[in-house]
């Protein structure tokens, strides 16, 4: 076989004697030189390629879906409306931004942005390949981090897709990174669509992110409506965005307009603007507009209760993430009204606190809560003992029944053995009243009767009756619940939303405060939440009727007549019940108009403090305080109202109640009080489930 290869000792063998080697040739070593140069060129190339397009690969795939959004979820502050529209209150979210969509950066900011951040972003592919290859050698040379210099698009893509921890290092990996995330931010979005996201995200200083906000916070305005030095202004705030508002330092206010009038330099440099537009903007005074005025706490109380409920129905992050507009029931007038009217009536500096609860019966809608106590909302969360405020419940499971409101019962001390134990019922100051009916009895608040009434109607209907009307704290079947001696006890807002079902014909809805919510990102709308019109039938109409007559006798002649005439002070009709518990701790009145049912109670926020020798009174019930402040507070409510009256009820659907046919643990029987033709409790009930 032919040998292919021989060394260079074997090629002078074989040449002749005294003949010299061949001049003009290139020896064998320098051809190898340059074909392994050549391999190990393509080498790096290959491998070079490789390494951009598996890095392209893995970082894009890092990104996910997320590179293709057309603009990024950003934290966002969040609006809340009253009835009418108006804004009543901004929620910072975890990021104070608001977005807006290109159109709506005005003409002048876009245009400063390019200039100072990236003079070339409409021709580079989405990063500087200069940039990149700086940092390598400078990694290479320094053997160190130092580079920085970024496009508009690769600070974008650093906000958003690489983590908060890593953003500051700027090695060539890092940078490399950043560049195949820019390209293939580049590939899907438009220029505009880019700069748009990025002046929604970037950070302005004084507390701003988002152009935006950076307008309104720095010259209380929307961004569309920026001059130019004041667009200028803002652009040269990116460069140390810690904060060049510093009122009242001159120095703060030159270091802004000396970096403002930079900013309009390259712009014209950059044929951005004209000369002349440079000089007159340099020309300009930058005077900041003041800081906002916080929110008005008088609708505190009121937004608690949103808050709650957006929490319910989007997750407790929601006001975090921002971005909503929250759309709600509330009556800036009543509201205004029923803080003034607190104010007003318990204006002693050792007066008790109060809490007011204002529910529209015909939808459920919450238009006023007033009463807070530093961060604790009385109106929402005081579980306070309702005394005998809850005695219409037991009258409307009577009501259920079909037991007339003419029924008798005997006032009297009561001794009644109930689960092996005795326990004693009386009225105030022991008075024993004899046969009274049970509309009477309601007048004259009697405690000894609606006992006995409940334990008849059998206690577990008592408590569904409450919860079906809308009273959700716990309650147990207990001879005390009748007149109010609860567990825990009812807040003013579930007590004026159960009494609204007097008002509402019989229907209960739930109370709510929040209409709607809309989430809004980048200028585009999006319906979130709508609140839905449900109730549930708890009282026919004739037999709400016939409760509303009954506690109109507590208007025009009871409890609530001693010291007041409601419908004189509030020039319309009312029904209504006072309540007061032992030693004078809870004081409370409930009424309702057709139109709202307010809830006002009276007492001290750490409970069990006594109400003896309070504001000029020798003691606080009921009949002075809680109704001075419901008065107060419905005459104004309601001024200006259509007058409308109570519908009447028909009678002859119910049935007196003949006792001596009734479970009867408290003793006595038939006892000629009841007549003769009186209906048996068992003929009048419906079969339906009782706790």
């Amino acid at each position: 076989m032919e040998k292919l290869f021989e060394t260079g000792r074997e090629a002078r063998a074989r040449r002749p004697p005294g003949e010299s080697p061949k001049r003009g040739g290139r020896p064998g070593w320098v051809l190898r030189s340059l074909r392994f140069c050549f391999n190990l060129a393509l080498l790096f190339s290959v491998g070079g390629l490789a390494t951009v397009l598996g890095g392209y690969l893995y970082f894009t795939h890092e990104a996910g879906d997320k590179l293709g959004e057309r603009y990024p979820e950003l934290p966002q502050n969040s609006f809340v409306y009253d009835a009418e529209g108006e804004q009543i209150s901004e929620i910072k979210g975890k990021e104070n931004r608001r977005t807006v969509r290109y159109r709506e950066l005005g003409e002048f900011l876009p245009r400063a942005i390019v200039a100072v951040e990236d003079e070339r972003f409409y021709e580079h592919p989405g990063f500087s390949i200069e940039s990149v290859g700086r940092a390598a050698l400078e990694d290479i040379r320094a053997r160190d981090i130092r580079q920085g210099g970024s496009t508009i698009t690769e600070q974008l893509v650093k906000n958003l897709y690489i983590q908060q921890e890593r953003r500051g290092n700027s090695s060539f990996w890092r940078r490399f990174e950043q560049a195949c995330l820019s390209f293939a931010y580049e590939r899907n979005h438009t220029k505009e669509e880019i700069l748009t996201a990025y002046l929604n995200t970037v950070y302005f200083g004084d507390g701003a992110y988002g152009a935006e906000e950076a307008a309104r916070s720095y010259f209380g305005k929307s961004a569309i409506e920026l001059t130019l030095a004041e667009a200028a202004a803002i652009a040269s705030f990116l460069d140390s965005p810690s904060s060049y508002r510093q009122e009242g330092e001159l120095e703060g206010s030159a270091r802004a307009k000396e970096s403002r009038d930079t900013v309009l330099r390259l712009m014209r440099d950059q044929g951005v603007i004209s000369d002349a537009e440079m000089r007159e903007a340099r020309a300009t005074p930058l005077e900041f507009s003041p800081p906002p005025p916080p929110d008005d706490p008088v609708f505190d109380s009121f937004l608690d209760q949103v808050y709650r409920e957006v929490g319910e129905e989007l997750g407790d992050d929601a006001l975090e993430h921002g971005g909503l507009r929250i759309y709600t029931t509330l009556d800036q007038e009543l509201q205004r009204e029923a803080v003034a009217s607190t104010e007003e009536v318990l204006n002693l500096s050792d007066d008790p606190s109060g809490a007011i609860a204002t529910v529209e019966p015909q939808n459920g809608a919450i238009k006023a809560l007033a009463g807070r106590v530093g961060t604790f909302n009385l109106a929402l969360d005081a579980r306070r003992q309702p005394g005998s405020s809850f005695k219409p419940f037991v009258l409307a499971a009577a009501l259920r029944e079909f037991v007339s409101p003419e029924t008798t019962y005997l006032s009297r001390n009561l001794s009644i053995p109930y689960d092996g134990e005795t326990v004693q019922v009386s009225n105030y100051d022991f008075i024993e009243r004899g046969p009274i009916t049970l509309d009477t009895a309601m007048a004259e608040s009697d405690n000894t009767v609606f006992v006995q009434l409940a334990i008849d109607l059998g206690l577990g209907n008592v408590v569904q009756t409450a919860r079906d009307m809308g009273i959700t704290s716990e309650i147990d079947p207990f001879p005390s619940t009748a007149i109010g001696g609860l567990r825990e006890g009812v807040s003013p807002l579930e007590m004026a939303s159960a009494y609204a079902t007097f008002a509402a014909g019989g229907i209960h809805r739930e109370p709510y405060s929040v209409e709607r919510i809309d989430r809004v990102g980048f200028g585009e709308r999006e319906p979130t939440y709508d609140h839905p019109l449900e109730g549930k039938r708890v009282l026919s109409g004739n037999q709400a009727a016939a409760a509303t007559e009954v506690l109109r006798g507590v208007v025009e002649d009871g409890t609530a007549s001693f010291l007041h005439d409601l419908d004189e002070e509030i020039g319309r009709p009312s029904a209504g019940k006072t309540g007061t518990t032992d030693d004078f701790v809870d004081a409370w009145y409930v009424g309702y108009t057709p139109r709202l049912a307010t809830a006002v109670w009276v007492g001290y926020p750490e409970g069990r403090r006594s109400m003896i020798d309070v504001h000029g009174e020798p003691v606080i019930n009921g009949e002075n305080l809680p109704m001075d402040l419901w008065s107060r507070y419905m005459s104004g409510a309601t001024a200006g109202e259509p007058v409308l009256d109570f519908p009447g009820s028909d009678t002859s659907e119910f049935k007196l109640l003949n006792r001596g046919y009734a479970r009867d643990p408290y003793g006595g029987g038939r006892n000629g009080y009841y007549p003769d033709d009186a209906t048996p409790l068992s003929s009048t009930r419906r079969d339906r489930e009782t706790p």
